[in-house]
């Protein structure tokens, strides 16, 4: 896993597949497409070109993805995606499982036959590709991430199961690994206090198990615990995701309003883009493209206004861009954005609230929990401390070093139980 991570697309490839918008052919205008996407509770909206046609994305917080070509008014159907090439539709596979890809299902498959053998992995509902995945990365995460997360597809896509199976596991594993530590010191104990030399009375396997388990139990409770924490989503500490009232308060209009307030000249306007979104901030619509960035930048003011609608009576303590190296979003499991903002409130706990600055978007929401979380999670579980982290070869090294330390301690335990079990039985 430290190697070969789990498959994902990043997003500046997910725009290389694209083409660009025929801005020229559009005769619906936003609002008209919003109508026909018959969702409520719009959360995002998008335009893409899919098969050589503009067409709007419409993303609902309750309801799968729905597309308009934005032509003739006209949604996108299995039968404008599928072609000879592709394998599908199916709706689970073991590198589109994870829930965020819930919205974009059913899948198509395309196979190439490249020396890597790269897979592509096209949504029936937007016809953008979402996952890429190599011969390589495969066969790895089947030993490592799928092993790991006890990930396989029939497990992981009901993410509730899939949540308390991991949960409770980790945590009976936490309690077991807690009964042995004390076990042991107790045996080393009674070993001093009867005058026995050496550190373990006892021999063969056992002896080496806890010889073993004094020395690495720690760090293998402190992995059981941390990685029991990365299946919190909750449960102890606070979320980083803001609520839909606090996203729909910083916009300060609602998408329809948003989309109602855009022409298709506007959106003509944006040539060469290969996807055109629709955002707002304190009331003020927003267009961003991935190639001439938006219709106008945003503001402190603004931005001031926006927060103050979603965190009322608070106040803004501090408002700067996020430092590149920064100790609680620089991270090994993933970053913010570049140029980020941070806004810190003057509230009971210790909110900060980061923002994309192109956009206006919430990012994040990191309270004092959340920072806390990200020392037991991402401290203990990856090492990651700053100054340390980045140091290759050494975290590497010295990861290897404990990995290997509980690996063939777990082993003795494996060995003795079986041994037991034999005898038993």
């Amino acid at each position: 896993m430290m190697y070969v991570p789990f498959p994902s697309l990043p997003d500046q490839d997910r725009l290389a597949f694209l083409e660009p918008v025929k801005t020229a052919d559009i005769r619906l205008t936003p609002n008209e497409a919003i109508t026909r996407c018959s969702a409520d509770d719009l959360s995002g909206f998008r335009l893409l070109n899919i098969n050589q046609r503009p067409a709007y994305v419409c993303h609902s917080s309750s309801a799968p993805v729905a597309t308009v070509f934005a032509d003739d008014g006209s949604n996108l159907s299995l039968d404008d995606i599928a072609r000879d090439e592709l394998q599908g539709p199916f709706d689970y596979d073991q590198w589109v499982v994870h829930q965020r890809f819930d919205p974009f299902r059913p899948f198509f498959r395309h196979d190439l036959e490249d020396e890597a053998g790269t897979q592509l992995y096209v949504s029936s509902r937007t016809g953008e590709v979402l996952q890429r995945t190599t011969r390589r990365q495969r066969v790895w995460n089947y030993f490592g991430a799928v092993v790991h997360w006890i990930y396989p597809t029939i497990l992981r896509k009901d993410w509730a199961l899939w949540d308390n199976t991991v949960w409770w596991l980790s945590l009976a594993g936490i309690g077991s690994v807690l009964i042995g530590l004390y076990l042991g010191v107790m045996a080393f104990l009674r070993a001093r206090r009867s005058g026995r030399s050496g550190v373990s009375p006892y021999r063969s396997w056992m002896r080496w198990h806890h010889i073993l388990g004094l020395g690495t139990g720690l760090i293998v409770l402190s992995w059981i615990v941390s990685g029991w924490l990365s299946m919190d989503h909750g449960r102890l500490f606070s979320t980083p995701d803001p609520t839909a009232a606090q996203v729909a308060a910083v916009r300060g209009k609602s998408m329809n309003d948003i989309a109602s307030e855009i022409t298709i000249r506007d959106l003509q306007s944006l040539p060469l883009a290969k996807e055109i979104s629709f955002h707002a901030l304190a009331g003020r619509p927003i267009l961003l493209s991935n190639v001439s960035g938006n219709t106008g930048l945003i503001t402190e003011a603004e931005l001031r206004t926006g927060i103050g609608l979603a965190w009322p009576n608070t106040e803004i303590k501090a408002l700067y861009t996020v430092p590149e190296n920064d100790r609680y979003t620089s991270l090994r499991e993933g970053t913010l954005p570049p140029d980020a903002l941070r806004i810190e409130l003057d509230d009971e706990q210790g909110t900060w609230i980061h923002v994309n600055a192109k956009n206006g978007e919430i990012i994040s929401v990191m309270d004092q929990s959340r920072r806390i979380y990200r020392w037991l999670y991402n401290g203990l579980h990856s090492l990651d401390f700053p100054g340390f982290v980045n140091k290759r070869p050494l975290w590497i090294s010295v990861m290897t070093v404990l990995m290997m330390g509980g690996l063939i301690f777990s082993i003795t335990g494996v060995v003795i139980s079986i041994r037991h079990l034999r005898r038993v039985f």
